[in-house]
């Protein structure tokens, strides 16, 4: 495909959110599924974006964009459907009173008094078997102290904290698509401690952020990208939706969810039905008026049925991925200025040895939205997963950035 150009030399290292691993406020959350500062920074360049200029995420997942944006002087909105992410992105980019952090900070150093059980869990299996009772008791001591704090930005900024720390003192770990258990064994004494750091490192990068020079606007809200609730016009969009790989955030980020978002197991429940079909739990939710899947994507669907799948609802996944795709690109379209460009950064995938060349794939759906195609730009290669090696050897998947233009 000629309009695919090999550009793995110059972004391949920015495609990963480990490049932010140590940069202050993009590492105040491992949101593992994102990408680097500098791929922002990148576009910011490559559409000639100013200061003042509007860019939309709505994908917003960990913020990346929205505080990239930020930094650079221009105003940012972003959604998502997870209220987590909608709550990350805020904190991230948020503006605090610095004297107020270091109050609130001490008056946790100086809180010792015991409190009785002030908060349980919902039941919820995974939940129950991440965390001891004791661990459980800890966490909710704290965030009863937390919910003392007046001001919302400050209590907002506590609350984060906590939310970071809730993976390194549970027996869970977040691999590939999956909230994995493990066996790690963290003493209840240490749960203030371990907060209380994170707390002063987080301060410390608040401290030796820079201000930025005259009013913007960055904000992350509540909302569909296939439905994106906003009249405004944007002058670029950069993002990443999902990929059709089955991982589903509402389980990968479920602590948070369970702590913070959702009152109990069908609500989560509610969420991971609602989110773009790019794992097999979600369902239908719109209509795609103007919609028609472009052959190549039935003819490899036919060869997975052929070749057989262990879970032949990935068929269908498959299907409304693309149809929620179309939408989404047709709400893109819906909210571009004129020559306004997108950046959007998926990956292929492979199902039964077949691979399914999304980029390109999308590529011809956002000019069915009505996007001019402009090129894909290949950034690296990423390999299959460890059942698909031992049938299908290791066959890498591209991971790409797909421009297009209004």
């Amino acid at each position: 495909m000629e309009e695919i150009i090999d550009k793995i030399d110059t972004l391949s290292h920015l495609i990963s959110p480990r490049r932010d691993i140590n940069k202050p406020i993009y590492n105040w959350h491992s949101f593992k599924h994102s990408y680097s500062k500098e791929l922002v920074d990148v576009f910011i360049s490559e559409f000639n974006l100013k200061k003042g200029d509007w860019v939309l995420d709505p994908f917003c997942g960990g913020g990346t964009t929205l505080l990239a944006c930020k930094q650079a002087g221009m105003n940012a909105h972003g959604f998502d459907i997870l209220p987590f992410s909608v709550f990350l992105s805020n904190v991230k980019t948020g503006d605090y009173n610095i004297d107020m952090l270091y109050r609130e900070k001490e008056r946790f150093e100086r809180y010792n008094k015991p409190i009785q059980q002030v908060g349980k869990f919902p039941d919820i299996l995974i939940i129950k078997k991440a965390f001891t009772p004791e661990t459980e008791r800890e966490l909710f001591q704290i965030k009863f102290q937390i919910e003392q704090i007046s001001d919302t930005n400050t209590r907002n900024f506590f609350n984060l904290a906590l939310l970071s720390i809730l993976e390194s003192v549970s027996n869970t770990s977040k691999s590939g698509g999956f909230l994995r258990l493990v066996n790690r064994k963290v003493s209840t004494h240490q749960i203030k401690r371990i907060f209380l750091n994170k707390i002063s490192e987080m301060i410390r990068d608040i401290e030796t952020s820079k201000s930025n020079d005259g009013a913007i606007t960055i904000m992350a809200f509540h909302g569909d990208a296939r439905e994106i609730p906003s009249e405004l016009l944007y002058d670029a969009i950069i993002t990443s939706p999902p990929y059709p790989n089955r991982h589903d955030y509402t389980r990968i980020y479920s602590l948070e969810m369970i702590f913070d978002f959702v009152k109990d197991n069908d609500e989560l429940k509610k969420i991971r039905y609602e989110t773009l079909r790019s794992h097999v739990e979600a369902r239908k939710k719109f209509e795609s008026v103007g919609y028609t899947a472009p052959s190549i994507l039935n003819k490899l669907m036919n060869k997975i049925k052929v070749n057989g799948v262990n879970n032949p609802q990935v068929i269908g996944m498959l299907a409304g991925y693309f149809e929620d795709m179309f939408l989404v690109l047709s709400e893109m379209k819906r909210c571009l200025k004129k020559n306004g460009k997108v950046a959007l950064v998926v990956s292929n995938v492979r199902f039964a040895g077949i691979n399914i060349p999304v980029d390109e794939i999308l590529f011809e759906i956002g000019e069915q939205a009505g996007l001019k195609r402009k090129n894909i730009l290949l950034a690296r290669y990423r390999g299959n997963s460890s059942q698909q090696m031992k049938t299908y050897e290791r066959i890498p998947s591209r991971e790409s950035i797909i421009i297009w233009e209004n």
